[in-house]
């Protein structure tokens, strides 16, 4: 007599994030209020969905929570944006030109 085989269990897959359409650009003066969840947020910012996501559960970037969900105004996005923007250098100008 044999033991009965275990049998594994399909994996859960997450149901995909649903985004809105027609979402206004942060940067315009409507977007500048507007509640974005950070899937909708990602287009406009070098991180993923997901990685927005975990950056405001370890509370490493600003953010709008009403309890159950969080969400990024266009502001928060215009500000993060900017906070990893990297400016190009440029060497201060000399006083005087020794000749």
């Amino acid at each position: 007599m044999t033991a009965p085989q275990a049998t594994k269990s399909a994996p859960r897959k997450r149901p995909a994030p649903k985004i809105r359409e027609n979402l206004p650009a942060p940067q315009t003066a409507e977007g500048l209020l507007f509640h974005y969840t950070p899937y909708e947020a990602a287009p406009w910012t070098p991180y993923s969905g997901r990685t927005l996501t975990d950056m405001i559960a370890r509370r490493e970037i600003d953010f709008v929570s009403n309890g159950r969900d969080s969400y990024m105004t266009g502001a928060q996005i215009v500000a993060l944006v900017e906070r990893y923007t990297v400016k190009p250098f440029s060497k201060p100008q000399s006083a005087r030109v020794a000749a």
